[in-house]
């Protein structure tokens, strides 16, 4: 119960982004390639913790849930009308 409660509140939010932010940036580093789209795909996972402040039954629930939006939001950048419309790919076959 107590892990419960110190994830709502903003020192717990504030641990959960630190013991995990390494950890999501690799994640989305490796998903996407790039420093930019990393550094996109990081600041959603972490908006959408903050935004939902999801309560887990564990530490590893907690970090499954990061693997999962981490992964989600590395798929819809890839998938997004910006991406395909304006990706360094697409401007290279122009030229």
């Amino acid at each position: 119960m107590r892990q419960e409660q110190s994830l709502r509140t903003k020192d717990g939010a504030e641990d959960v982004i630190r013991q995990y932010a390494a950890m999501v940036y690799r994640l989305a580093f490796a998903r996407s390639g790039t420093k930019d789209d990393a550094d996109e795909i990081f600041q959603e996972v972490f908006f959408r913790y903050l935004k939902n402040q999801p309560v887990f039954e564990s530490e590893e629930h907690c970090k499954a849930w990061l693997i999962r939006v981490t992964i989600n939001c590395s798929r819809k950048l890839w998938s997004s009308a910006w991406r395909v419309t304006f990706s360094p790919e697409s401007q290279q076959s122009k030229d």
